[in-house]
Parts: C-alpha cells; sequence; structure tokens
C-alpha cells in the first residue's frame, strides 16, 4: 500500500496549485489527439518508475509542490521533500513478506480525457498491486510541452462486503482527512455547483450524463459507470434511493493553468436509503464550457481506520430530504338543500295545464 501511495505523492507535480492568479496561462493550442498520447505516456512512464524502484528517476517528473489525498486518512502530501521520505520508507518494505521481491503495479485501463486547447487533462484507472486494487484519478497539465501530474487522488477499492463490515464498526473514514483548507482563486463557481450538487444530486447527474467521456469512480470494487447510458442507470439508482451528502471536513480547490479545469476535494458523508451513514471523500474535476463549469469526473472514496474513528464524520448529517407536496384538496361539489330539491320535484311532478284550443268562428252563410 505505501508502496504506491509513496510513489504516486512523489509524481504529482502541482503547476500553479494555489496561484493568486485566476488568468489562465495559454500558449498555442495543441493537437488534442497528441496532447493525449503525451499526457498517458507521462502516467505510462510513471507506472515504469514506481515498477523499476528508482525514485531518482522521478525528478524530471516533480515540481516544488503538490497534493495527493490517500489512500489512508493521514495521507495528505503537499510537498516534494515528504513525498520523497514516504517512497524512501516504501523501498524498505518488502510485500508478503517475499525475499527481496517488489510488489507489482498494473493498469487496469488507464483513461485520459483532454480538455479544450491541449494543455490540460485528467486521468483515471484501477492500479492492480500485488493483488489489491486502488482507484486512481488525476488532473495533469502542459506547460511548455512538458506533461505533469498537479494533483491526484487515489483509494483503496474494498469489497461491498468488506466496506459493510467497516461500517458497522465505524472504521470508515476519509482518505486525506488530515488536509487543511486550501481554495485557489478563480474556483468559486465550480465550488459553488459542487456544493449545490451535495443535496441537488440531480444536478451533477445532469452534468455527468450529458458527456460521452465522464467517468463516476464509487468506493468499492468494480463501482465504475463509463459513459451516458451507464450514468443515467447509476443516477436513476442513486436518485431513487435519495442520495445526499454533507461536508465533514476541510475543502481544497485549484485550477489547471490554462483555466479549464478546476478540481475540487472534500471530505463528506453521504446518505442514502437503507444505507448507514458513510463517511467518503469526493474528488470531483469540472470543466470550463463557456462561461459555466460542468462536472466531468467524480471519484468517491473510503479509507478503514481503528475502530470507531469514523464517528466524528458522521456529526454534519445532511438534512432529511422534503417530503412530496400534497396536492389540495378537490373542492367537493355544493349539496343541494333537500327542501328546495323536494319543491322541485313536487313541482316536476305536477301535471302541466292543457291549451284550450279555441275554434275558429265559420264565416257566415250568404
Amino acid at each position: 500500500m505505501r508502496f504506491v501511495c509513496g510513489a504516486l505523492w512523489l509524481c504529482a507535480a502541482a503547476c500553479g496549485h494555489g496561484s493568486p492568479s485566476p488568468k489562465p496561462v495559454v500558449g498555442p493550442a495543441v493537437d488534442e489527439r497528441a496532447a493525449a498520447k503525451d499526457a498517458k505516456g507521462l502516467v505510462t512512464e510513471i507506472y515504469r518508475t514506481i515498477d523499476r524502484g528508482k525514485p531518482d528517476s522521478l525528478f524530471s517528473l516533480v515540481s516544488d509542490s503538490l497534493i495527493v489525498f490517500g489512500p489512508r486518512r493521514i495521507d495528505a502530501m503537499v510537498t516534494r521533500s515528504d513525498a520523497l521520505v514516504a517512497l524512501g520508507t516504501v523501498f524498505d518494505t518488502k510485500p508478503h513478506g517475499s525475499k527481496g521481491k517488489r510488489a507489482q503495479l498494473r493498469s487496469g485501463g488507464l483513461e485520459v480525457v483532454v480538455s479544450q486547447g491541449g494543455h490540460s487533462a485528467w486521468a483515471f484507472d484501477v492500479i492492480n498491486l500485488d493483488g489489491r486494487q486502488l482507484a486512481m484519478t488525476a488532473v495533469l497539465s502542459n506547460t511548455d510541452d512538458i506533461w505533469a501530474v498537479t494533483a491526484a487522488a487515489l483509494a483503496e477499492t474494498p469489497t461491498g462486503k468488506q466496506a459493510k463490515a467497516e461500517s458497522a464498526r465505524d472504521a470508515i473514514v476519509p482518505p486525506g482527512a488530515t488536509s487543511l483548507a486550501k481554495v485557489a482563486a478563480g474556483t468559486g463557481d465550480a465550488v459553488d455547483r459542487l456544493k449545490k450538487g451535495l443535496l441537488d444530486q440531480q444536478t451533477w447527474g445532469d452534468d455527468l450524463a450529458g458527456r460521452d467521456d465522464a467517468i463516476v469512480a464509487g468506493p468499492t470494487l468494480g463501482d465504475v459507470a463509463r459513459g451516458k447510458k451507464a450514468i443515467q442507470r447509476l443516477w436513476t439508482a442513486r436518485m431513487k434511493s435519495k442520495t445526499r451528502e454533507a461536508t465533514s471536513g476541510e475543502l481544497t480547490a485549484a485550477m489547471t493553468p490554462d483555466g479549464q479545469l478546476a478540481w475540487i476535494s472534500v471530505p463528506v458523508t453521504r446518505v442514502s436509503e437503507g444505507d448507514d451513514p458513510t463517511p467518503l471523500r469526493i474528488f470531483a474535476i469540472y470543466e470550463k464550457d463557456g462561461a459555466a463549469w460542468k462536472l466531468a469526473m467524480l471519484h468517491e472514496s473510503l479509507a478503514f481506520d481503528e475502530p470507531g474513528s469514523g464517528t466524528v464524520f458522521k456529526k454534519n448529517l445532511p438534512p432529511a430530504p422534503e417530503p412530496p407536496k400534497a396536492e389540495p384538496p378537490k373542492p367537493e361539489p355544493a349539496k343541494a338543500d333537500p327542501a328546495a330539491k323536494k319543491a322541485d320535484d313536487t313541482a316536476s311532478a305536477k301535471p302541466k295545464p292543457k291549451k284550450s284550443k279555441k275554434k275558429k268562428p265559420k264565416p257566415p252563410a250568404d
């Protein structure tokens, strides 16, 4: 576990994270196919470097600052030095007591989506580490034709049965729960839209189901929906169960230097009908759509900690959904006055007088 965690901390280069100016830094447009290939090449090279176990080779991929959330509760690394220390500890650990053999990292199907202009992208993958499945979401930036990861979220994906057992012990916590708030300039509108979706989850569903390349990654094994149809099915079930969330920790947000992507991450407690409240971390990626921000990727993750450690994150639960408004009762027809009705009936029962037919007088005879 620490092997992948430290390595991905190290490979996350925070280009422009926390910049006080929201003004985009944009160079000439890059062919999006070429940009996607180069961005994917960066992540692939990081995987290879991790597999080789050569931390020094990652220096060319690392900037001075970084931020990565997870996979454990305490994992919210924001400096290169901290990442190097963590990585050094990892290389001293032998997986499963094997004789010097390093853990093998395998990609489960890396997907990279490039934003307009080719200067930023986001990536998602499910990593296999000697049989352990971890979901990874990352934001990448391209500066002077050099790609680097600016932020990432990494989390284990336990089975639903494991998650249910740990929930009963209140041992579920958000990954990276020790992070501090840091909201960069220019991300306010995206943050407002994410906050709106915590209770009005259809807002998120409309954004995600409007894209062919959108991804929703849930906290348990195999809980991944890709594309319009899969997300529409997921969201139908989500709305039926009245899913809603409330923040339970510090919110962090930043924007890529080109101004095309904004990422937001915050611990939340999710509530659905039939399920116990679940502490999670949201890692959401918004893409600029004209003057608005639209949700493109939603990653909800969890971590296991000591029994009882999750209770602190359940103090702020989302309000119960409002019951459906009852339709106003239809006005009943006015009741007829019995006396008046009897008089009407009596009047209608009386025979009507026959009209007398007067005979016309015969004209006098001549």
